[in-house]
């Protein structure tokens, strides 16, 4: 006698488990794994695994096809049948889908091998999960004695991928050991959007210019590196997470690689070089001497050796490199020495006064002689933001091309969310505030918003004045207290940026103040 097939529960509106659901102030976070199997006689059987850390649910059916359509649209007809499904569930259990991993058997896996046209929809249904259902989506190939068993797997999979922290949707941040080559979006397993969604995003003329671009890479077969201090905390990460998954889908060769962080030369690159080079400080103890630089010089050659380095497979094939910011700067004369045909170009991101760099005997201007001379004026190209304040003196104007900074409107910060997603991040944000002692957001007041990393040289004291001052001027015109829009100060640290913790130390103290106290409880 065959085994009854297991079904996802749904809850009937009303219902008391229905109502209790909802009582709860954020949703139960839950991974999904869905495993497919393509039969010869035109169906497809498919099991979703739902997976809270603890237990597992499962669901599992058969999808008849159409025979009057082709095998893509029966693809799309099931994967319309999958989502509507999962959606259900957990739309009436009031579950929150954090990510989902899609994979398939071997036998559906030569399948689709052998029909690449059915390699579409499986990256659309991806794509789907991602803006329908705001869930992170992942592709992996399974194994298993069952369709049960790889949904299972799969399930587990995924959870182990990804952060067990609120909200939970978040892959952690996969570095190869062997050279710390950045390994985005999960090696290429998360699969959130495609090319037809980043063409959406500009215009045609530039887009047309942006294949035309990609097309001649690939024609030259080029080799496109990046270099930078951090995989994660800044908006350099941010940006070169972006431009990986982009170039991927684009077939342009582009990797992305970090140093090994040491917490002493943080504390140099950081306080030393940015904080100084943006004038956020004149005390001399931030001058460099001799010991930051020989620790420095050490710690970057130290990378360059163990990673990328002669035999190493990395520099020494490249084509293009891309230096991110004066961080691991230092090896710039070993990549000229090892690869002397490479083209090799600055990309500063910061801010640095130029007005004070020009000024002999200060802290500014012997931070630049010193990056200058020895090692960013032997790269080809300097590119800054489009600020003339920005370029540093002795830059000739032959090398210096200018870019704005730039963010992906697909990604998990910029995205369209529906109501209901905004909701559930309104309450997983004041769950963090509650843990951290601060107000949350109110459901029925505006807000003003500042989004920056703790760092001195974001001006969150001045966004709190401000703020204060805007709040008394209400006031003054008339307006009840409870019509103020509320002030949200939400950042983050960063693992090259020991200012974090000191930043956020001192917004706290500032509220304590008498003057910021009247307000204190409406900033979050």
């Amino acid at each position: 006698m065959a085994q009854a097939r297991r079904k996802f529960s749904i809850l009937e509106a009303g219902s008391p488990r229905y109502v209790l659901a909802r009582k709860k102030a954020i949703g139960k976070s839950i991974y999904l794994g869905v495993a497919v199997s393509y039969t010869d006689e035109g169906k497809f059987d498919w099991a979703c695994s739902s997976y809270d850390g603890s237990e597992f649910s499962i669901h599992e059916d058969t999808f008849f096809t159409s025979t009057t359509v082709t095998r893509v649209d029966q693809l799309k007809q099931l994967f319309d049948t999958i989502i509507r499904t999962v959606g259900d569930y957990a739309s009436s259990h009031y579950f929150r889908i954090q990510a989902v991993c899609v994979g398939c058997d071997e036998k559906t896996a030569s399948v689709v091998a052998d029909h690449p046209d059915l390699k579409d929809p499986i990256r659309e249904m991806c794509t789907r999960f991602w803006f329908d259902l705001d869930a992170t989506p992942c592709i992996y190939k399974l194994r298993g004695l069952s369709l049960n068993e790889e949904a299972a797997s799969a399930a587990r999979k995924v959870y182990d991928w990804f952060t067990p922290q609120f909200p939970g949707s978040i892959p952690r941040i996969a570095v190869d050991p062997e050279t710390n080559e950045v390994l985005v979006d999960m090696d290429a397993h998360c699969h959130m959007v495609d090319l037809k969604h980043f063409e959406e995003t500009t215009d045609k003329p530039t887009w047309d210019k942006l294949l035309e671009l990609s097309e001649e890479c690939k024609r030259r077969k080029l080799k496109i590196l990046f270099f930078n201090s951090t995989p994660q905390g800044g908006g350099v990460a941010l940006m070169r997470h972006a431009t990986i998954r982009l170039m991927r889908l684009l077939g342009v060769d582009c990797r992305w690689f970090v140093a090994k962080p040491n917490p002493d030369v943080f504390v140099i690159t950081k306080r030393k070089f940015h904080n100084v080079f943006q004038g956020v400080t004149a005390d001399e103890q931030y001058r460099l001497l001799k010991e930051d630089k020989d620790l420095w010089i050490e710690w970057c050659e130290q990378n360059f050796d163990n990673y990328w380095g002669e035999g190493k497979g990395v520099i020494d094939t490249a084509d293009v490199i891309i230096m991110d910011d004066p961080q691991v700067s230092a090896i710039i004369p070993r990549i000229r020495k090892l690869n002397p045909a490479a083209r090799i170009i600055y990309r500063s991101h910061i801010e640095i006064r130029s007005d004070l760099a020009s000024v002999e005997g200060s802290m500014q201007h012997a931070l630049w002689d010193f990056l200058w001379s020895g090692f960013i004026s032997k790269t080809d190209l300097f590119i800054s933001h489009p600020v003339a304040g920005f370029i540093p003196p002795r830059v000739p104007h032959a090398k210096v091309a200018l870019m704005p900074a730039a963010t992906d409107e697909l990604d998990g910060l910029n995205k369209k969310m529906s109501a209901a997603d905004l909701e559930y991040y309104r309450r997983v944000f004041n769950r963090c505030a509650e843990d951290q002692g601060s107000p949350g957001i109110s459901a029925d007041r505006p807000y003003v918003i500042q989004i920056a990393r703790f760092d001195p040289a974001k001006g969150i004291p001045d966004v709190i004045q401000s703020y204060r001052i805007f709040r008394e001027q209400l006031t003054a015109k008339g307006l009840e207290s409870d019509q103020h829009p509320q002030l949200v100060i939400c950042g983050h640290g960063s693992i090259d940026d020991p200012d974090g913790t000191v930043i956020y130390d001192q917004v706290m103290e500032m509220l304590a103040q008498s003057e910021y106290l009247p307000y204190a409880k409406d900033i979050c």
